[in-house]
């Protein structure tokens, strides 16, 4: 049994400056400089306590005991009366929440019993006793308080003494030292320095003796191996180990050290003694980096591989600066490469560059340009590093911190450490055993940590190879809570203050057993033939064949698929380090058939079309399982991702992103509204254990089901909490929303809550009812088929949402056009408020509404880039159900710019009659209607404007983006003047205010209607033709000349230009398909094709909720039926297609 994977507590690798006892506040009158600072209340006189009263200790810090063994109480009881007591230990108040704990102190309790004796008594109390040590060993970092209560067993009252209570570090001896490991040569003598402290108020005489395990070879001798202890004395004693040569290099042996006290049981301690293994063997032993210099003699991708090290020039000592010096070090055995990359080695960094200095230090440490004090001082250094990493829980980034911690323990050989890093709770094994879901997944489920803790956890295997630990072919015990990581808030408490994240992982392990492989394997069903797989959560879409990654599977399991996607990689991109050199001639094929995972909750469905190459196949991928913690997003049914003729369709979620710093992360990136699936009342969809319904892979038709029951609530407000930086005394913890939103430098509007005041950032208020939805996905060889159902108790607006780049017009006999919003909805509270500049239109019947998604060198306008061949996707979207619906097509909220902090002034006659300052960017206009007195001579518009972003991620820059829209004065006779005619009868002045248009002469100025790049100015959603610059270079001003108008008002608007430019063909749309009702069906058929005269489609029409008609152009009929969709478990689906009258083909689910 592993005893990471049991939640038990796996030592540190080495303790230091401990004390014998921690006093709980001063004791009056004693000299006694080990105390914890603070005070008791409930005390009577001597310490005494009425039962069932209790007394509570308060610290005046925040203390950290997770080292330390428990609490002693000295306790004085009635004589053989039994008194029931308990002990509570209460963390501090959080000021702010963190990414996994809310705010609330957590409490840990541990119960015991005791007959009194009339004279005083000592009960040891471990913390191990109590429920939230293990595997809540966090909690036992911030201790504030401690609570003592509790009562006789007859019921009556009664007085107990408790004169004292200390946090003692063992019960009577603590045996400890600053290496408990050590690496030696054969026939080596190792020197390790062992304190032993007295913990109790009495004179210990202690013996010391090694308990060899059976059939160990190496001895040890203790110098001096007897000691006389007064009262929290601390002496050293020496053991002396002797490495052998029957020990192999790599190999160790376990001392354990035993302490009688007094004649009983003190204490005791286990070193781990090793013989040393030469350098190199992180990132390759010897063998291995000989396998790659043959490499490079025999294989010319090898030789132009290895030239890349040798070329690589930096004047930066950061470790992943220098760490290319160190492989040509190995490679070629010149060793200036070694001494340009010594300077890397340094351990002042963390995270990658930490592992990768540990790296270089094991490459070059055989060359020669360090001297025996250099190899010492690196040692002492690592082992200092190791007491700085705390592990604290199982996701990508703690995954990174163990491993550094991995890496530092074998680079110096301290397998004490070593064994912590791995074994301990929330340690290697703990993220293996919690982090991989049943399928090999990541329970993160965003494809770029997928396979960074995949690259990660091997490259840990392989390092670990060398000291006979076999992870690579182990098999690990799989973790079956739903609970990933410690976490002491109930799932509730979790939704309420996290945006609605549960933080757990979905699905059940079907054997008890993981293996490493897995991790690989779990690609390989869901990648496309190219090597390409979709995006899904916070991961972008990723090319595996652009990663080194399979390479190491292929390395390490030979298993034919991951050659597959190894040759996929071409000789220009293999890597030296890792690939094989020869690889299979005859590997399976990749990106063909359907799949599913039911732990992650992928579902991958590619048509069959015969004699079809797999680009021009149709592919989609449907979402249902693990929500994905603080990656995941709230998409349970989700039509994730579409693929077809190398490009992919805009992917849902993560297609538009801002960065994790941003508001937006959480108010609108991770929300519902931003994938394509039908939303509820605009609102997020809870994230709750869900199910695939059925599975379906034919010759004809690709099909499958998925369904979940949950409540809706709106997404966080204004996205996560974010704490202050650089806080200052008397302010508080987090910033608030207004604070947030300064710092982002952007403008929203305030949602307020039922006390009046603006909403907590997070706010998610209240859960709509459970709500049943269900979503059958159907592929043919020429369409996609979404059908969906929705059940609730209570009326609901529905939204069958799609994301599509290039929206291109919409048609059908029943297509009638309604209105144009600003906004989808201007309930500031949810994430559809940033969906602007929005068209309607009403259908009875079915609408086509057709999207060109262009793949070319300007498709770039997001951070994330658009995948795809050069060319172009076009997809029709027949909504076919409900007959009678409404749909709209918006502009969702990508990332261009924002204007930055704004301040206008409108003058009339030198006089303010108006003036704001405010952020705008997508959102945030001010629309302005002023009298004008008959006297005025000049109205003066001015404007300034600054970059105030503090924060926010580093994507949303500012940009020139300031317009005045729709000015226009009306006159006293009712006439109407537009600023354009004003500029025409040159009553308009501009003076430093920009006019000119990005890419054009500056003697074209720009044009009223015209933003500063040639495209058309939108401002808060609506568009405007009439309009005038400004953006200010410096101060700008305005000025309007009233002389002879006889002007009464003047109306005008203000704000941020949305989109910029002329990027209206590459702008990103929200679609949806609307209806009303406790209940919805909706019928939707989605075909993607290449040019715009190739769609494959005459007709579809809708025979009912559950039946569907397609007339293709050759003049087959499809028909397709479904059943079961709103009532059985498994539905069904029929699908003929008819020819001239006649069935020619037929498939049942």
């Amino acid at each position: 049994m592993l005893p990471g994977l049991a939640g038990g507590q796996i030592p540190r690798g080495a303790e230091r400056n401990l004390q014998p006892w921690l006093t709980l506040g001063k004791q009056h009158n004693k000299i006694d400089e080990n105390f914890v600072p603070g005070h008791w209340v409930g005390f009577g006189v001597k310490n005494a306590i009425l039962s069932p009263n209790g007394v509570t200790f308060t610290a005046e810090s925040k203390q950290n005991w997770s080292q330390l063994y428990g609490i002693r109480l000295e306790i004085l009881l009635n004589e053989d009366r039994t008194f029931h007591g308990e002990v509570v230990v209460h963390t501090a108040k959080r000021e702010a929440k963190s990414s996994y704990r809310t705010t609330a102190e957590v409490s840990s309790i541990a119960k015991f019993s005791l007959i009194g004796t009339n004279k005083t008594q000592f009960v040891d109390l471990p913390f191990s006793a109590f429920d939230k040590f293990s595997p809540f060993g966090e909690t036992f970092r911030e201790i504030k308080k401690v609570a003592i209560r509790g009562s006789y067993a007859d019921g009556k009252k009664g007085q107990i003494n408790l004169p004292r209570v200390d946090v003692i570090a063992a019960p009577i001896l603590k045996l400890f030292s600053e290496a408990r490991s050590l690496a030696g040569e054969k026939n080596a003598k190792l020197n390790y320095e062992l304190k032993v402290m007295n913990c109790t108020n009495r004179t210990q005489s202690v013996n010391l003796a090694h308990h060899p395990y059976s059939k160990h070879v190496m001895r040890s001798s203790i110098k001096p191996n007897h000691l006389t202890l007064e009262p929290g004395e601390i002496k050293s004693t020496n053991i002396i180990v002797n490495v052998t040569d029957r020990v192999p290099p790599g190999g160790r042996e376990r001392q354990k050290i035993v302490a009688l006290a007094n004649g009983q049981l003190g204490g005791d301690i286990e070193l781990i003694t090793a013989r040393k293994l030469p350098h190199p063997y992180l990132v390759h032993t010897p063998e291995r980096w000989q396998e790659v210099r043959e490499k490079i003699n025999n294989y010319g991708w090898a030789k132009k591989a290895a030239q890349w090290y040798l070329d690589h020039k930096t004047t930066d000592n950061r470790p992943g600066s220098r760490w290319p010096y160190a492989v040509a070090w190995q490679i070629s055995g010149d060793k200036k490469y070694a001494a340009l990359a010594k300077p890397g080695v340094r351990f002042n960094v963390g995270g990658k560059d930490l592992i990768q200095a540990c790296e270089i230090y094991d490459m070059i440490a055989d060359s020669g340009v360090f001297s025996s004090e250099d190899h010492a001082r690196i040692s002492q250094e690592m082992r200092e590093r190791m007491h700085h990493i705390n592990l604290s829980g199982v996701a990508n980034l703690e995954l990174q911190e163990a491993r550094c911690g991995f890496t530092l323990a074998l680079a110096t050989q301290d397998f004490a450490w070593f064994e912590h890093f791995l074994y301990a709770t929330d340690g290697v094994y703990d993220n293996i055993a919690n982090g991989i879901m049943p399928d090999g997944w990541w329970y993160e489920g965003s494809v770029n940590y997928n396979v960074w803790v995949s690259r990660y956890i091997c490259k840990m295997a392989l390092a670990a190879e060398p000291f006979g630990v076999n992870m690579i072919d182990q098999y690990f015990t799989p973790g079956y809570s739903k609970e990933f990581r410690r976490l002491t808030d109930d799932v509730e408490t979790r939704k309420r203050e996290f945006g609605g994240k549960p933080f757990q992982k979905f699905g059940k392990h079907p054997v008890p057993q993981i293996t490493l492989d897995q991790l690989w394997d779990s690609f390989i069903d869901h990648l496309s033939h190219d090597g390409q797989i979709y995006a899904a959560n916070d991961g972008g879409e990723w090319s595996l064949t652009s990663d080194e990654g399979f390479e190491i599977a292929y390395m390490m399991w030979r298993k034919p698929a991951f050659a597959a996607l190894v040759k996929r990689r071409g000789e220009g991109g293999r890597s030296l380090l890792y690939g094989v050199p020869e690889l299979p001639k005859d590997t399976p094929k990749i990106g063909t058939r359907s799949a599913f995972s039911d732990g992650i909750g992928f579902i991958t469905l590619r048509s069959q079309t015969p004699n079809r190459h797999p680009s021009k196949q149709i592919e989609m991928s449907l979402k249902y399982g693990t929500h994905g913690a603080y990656h995941g997003h709230f998409d349970r049914t989700n039509f994730n991702s579409m693929r077809r003729y190398d490009r992919s369709f805009y992917s849902s979620g993560h297609g538009l992103w801002y960065s994790y710093a941003s508001f937006m992360y959480g108010m609108f990136v991770q929300s519902s509204v931003n994938h394509n699936m039908v939303v509820v009342d605009g609102r997020n969809q809870e994230s709750v254990e869900s199910r695939r319904l059925m599975f379906h892979s034919g010759s004809k038709i690709q099909a499958a089901a998925v369904e979940t029951n949950a409540r809706w609530s709106c997404p966080p407000y204004l996205g996560l909490q974010m704490q202050r930086p650089n806080r200052k005394e008397g302010e508080s913890a987090i910033l608030s929303g207004r604070e947030r939103l300064a710092a982002e430098d952007v403008f929203m509007p305030i949602a307020v809550g039922s006390n009046g005041k603006e909403l907590e950032v997070a706010d998610i208020s209240d859960w709509t009812e459970r709500i049943l939805q269900r979503r059958l996905a159907i592929v043919t060889d020429h369409y996609i088929v979404l059908a969906d159902y929705l059940k609730g108790e209570e009326e609901h607006t529905f939204d069958n949402f799609l994301q599509i780049r290039g929206f291109q017009n919409i048609e059908g006999d029943s297509v009638r056009k309604l209105r144009h919003t600003d906004q989808m909805n201007t309930d500031p509270r949810l994430a559809d408020q940033l969906i602007t500049n929005c068209q309607w239109w009403s259908k009875d019947g079915t609408s086509k509404t057709r999207f060109r998604t262009i793949y070319d060198n300007k498709a770039h306008l997001n951070w994330r880039t658009l995948k795809g061949k050069e060319g172009d996707l076009y997809i029709d979207v027949h909504s076919a159900w409900p007959k009678k619906a409404e749909i709209m097509v918006g502009a969702a909220p990508e990332v261009r710019h924002r204007a930055g902090w704004t301040k206008y002034t409108i003058e009339v006659d030198n006089k303010i009659v108006s003036e704001n300052e405010f952020s705008p960017w997508i959102l945030g206009r001010e629309d302005i209607d002023l009298k004008i007195s008959d006297a005025a001579k000049k109205i003066t518009l001015k404007t300034q404007n600054e970059d105030r972003r503090k924060g926010g991620g580093f994507i949303l820059g500012k940009g020139a983006s300031l317009f005045w829209g729709g000015g226009q004065l009306v006159l006293a006779d009712g006439r109407v003047l537009s600023l354009s005619q004003l500029q025409k009868q040159n009553k308009i002045t501009l003076n430093g205010i920009r006019t000119q248009v990005h890419g054009r002469p500056d003697t074209e100025k720009i044009k009223s209607g015209e933003d500063y790049y040639g495209g058309p100015v939108v401002i808060a959603g609506r568009p405007f033709k009439e309009t005038l610059p400004a953006q200010p270079n410096g101060n700008g001003e305005i000025h309007i000349d009233l002389s002879g108008l006889n002007a009464k008002r003047f109306i005008v608007s203000i704000g941020a230009d949305y989109p910029p430019g002329q990027v209206t063909k590459y702008q990103r749309n929200s679609f949806s398909t609307r209806s009303h009702g406790k209940s919805a069906h909706f019928l939707t058929l989605i075909e993607p094709f290449d040019k715009e005269s190739s769609s494959m489609i005459q007709n579809v029409n809708a025979v009912s909720s559950t039946q569907l008609k397609v007339l293709l152009k050759d003049g087959t009929e499809n028909l397709i039926s479904i059943k079961g969709l709103d009532s059985k478990d498994t539905p069904s689906v029929n699908f003929k297609e008819i020819k001239n009258g006649k069935i020619t083909a037929e498939e049942k689910s």
